[in-house]
Order: structure tokens, then sequence, then C-alpha cells
């Protein structure tokens, strides 16, 4: 039986949540970097704009598992750039810089907490796929 990891849309799905999770740890650090700097406004990755669009994409994987099966050309799953957006109706201070470093604070604890469950998630896919290896030498 032949493994493509290539083709394997779980991890995939993995590897773009992990992407946009990095991404957002970025838009946080700079948000924090400029948290005294006038009229900085604060910015964020927008998960749930992301899902919409890989939602109403058109564009699909698709597999066939039988020869009769059609696979229909054109249809392929294309990544999308995390979003960087500038959330709307937060307060500003006096300088019209609208960060906050609470609020900050916990989007990278959040951020921190969904890469490392994501961390976990690998780790057991690869290790059952380790296992079903080792079991098929030895059995």
């Amino acid at each position: 039986m032949k493994v493509d990891f290539a083709q394997d849309i779980t991890l995939s799905a993995m590897e773009q949540y992990m992407t946009r999770l990095s991404k957002r740890q970025q838009v946080v650090a700079s948000n924090l970097a400029n948290i005294d700097t006038p009229g900085y406004r604060t910015k964020d990755i927008s998960f749930h704009t992301t899902i919409q669009d890989l939602l109403s994409n058109q564009s699909v994987p698709l597999r066939t598992s039988r020869p009769e099966h059609m696979a229909l050309p054109g249809l392929n799953f294309t990544p999308l750039e995390p979003e960087v957006v500038e959330p709307n109706n937060l307060p500003s201070r006096g300088d019209l810089n609208n960060v906050d470093l609470d609020r900050e604070l916990l989007k990278m604890t959040e951020t921190s907490f969904g890469y490392s469950l994501m961390t976990q998630l690998l780790r057991g896919k690869f290790r059952t796929l380790a296992s079903s290896i080792n079991d098929g030498r030895t059995g």
C-alpha cells in the first residue's frame, strides 16, 4: 500500500491552520511593539473570513477511488494567505492608538494554545503511522 503524505488532506489542513497561527503571532507581536505609537490601529488575522473563503471556494480536493470515477480537471485545493484585518469598534486612546495590552496578551495566549494543540495532534498522527509501520514489519 502506498502512502502519499503530500496528498493527506488532514496534514494539509493542519499545516494551513499552523501557518495562520504563526501569522497571527507575528501580527500580535507587531501590535505589542506599536502599543505606544500614536495613530496605530490594532490588526488581527481573520480566521472567520478565511474559513468562509475556503468553504465558498469551488476548488475542492477530489480523489477517485475507482477507475470509473471521473476526476474533474481544474478542481484542486489552493490554500489562501491569511487575511490581516483591522477589527472595528475598538476603543481608542487620545492619541488614536487602539492597542490594548490585555487583549493582545489574550490573543497571544490563544494562539500559543492553538499551536500547541496542533503540534500534539501532528505528533499523534505520526505516532500512529510509525506504529502501523513497525507493526507491519513484525507481523
